[in-house]
């Protein structure tokens, strides 16, 4: 907690198993603005399940994301999910792909259940932000409102390009739970 981690890299050795475990988002207390690099190695099995407005994903809130895999994923929230960001708030991501997830969002509130997307659930540009050479397969994506195969909701000079998607069901669903 507290710790942003800015100018440090992580990398990804070798493939990992969450076995479905409950994960808790990193950066869910804090910005996450280092940088992973997932080396094109694989995650499998993300479980994501918060039952308050944490932005969810692998990354609740993170800057640079790159070269990673996550096969399999059930991401369940309230506010700004994505398989691999949740809330990206001037982040860079690039090649990372997602297959065979489910992304769910249900509001607490009215105001609740949006910016969603299989990559990230929203991305904004103070001065610099992206998504680009990703692609997201095989996925169920169900929110309120700002959903999407890719980005939920990008704002400012957010670019997103050269992803693709494939077998995805996007639903915006505004019956109340």
């Amino acid at each position: 907690a507290g710790r942003t981690f800015e100018g440090e890299t992580f990398k990804l050795t070798k493939d990992v198993d969450l076995n479905n475990d409950r994960w808790t988002p990193i950066g869910a207390t804090g910005k996450f603005l280092g940088t992973f690099d997932g080396q094109n190695h694989k995650i499998t099995n993300l479980f994501v399940s918060e039952t308050d407005k944490t932005p969810v994903g692998l990354f609740a809130n993170a800057r640079n994301i790159k070269n990673v895999k996550v096969i399999g994923a059930e991401i369940y929230g309230h506010y700004k999910a994505g398989v691999i960001v949740g809330d990206g708030l001037c982040a860079k991501i690039d090649n990372c792909h997602v297959e065979n997830a489910i992304v769910k969002i249900v509001p607490l509130n009215e105001d609740d259940a949006n910016n969603v997307g299989g990559i990230v659930g929203y991305l904004s540009a103070e001065t610099t932000a992206y998504v680009k050479n990703c692609s997201v397969k095989n996925a169920e994506i169900t929110a309120y409102r700002k959903v999407a195969g890719i980005v939920g909701a990008a704002r400012g000079a957010a670019e997103v390009s050269d992803n693709t998607v494939e077998n995805v069901t996007v639903t915006a669903d505004q019956t109340a739970e």
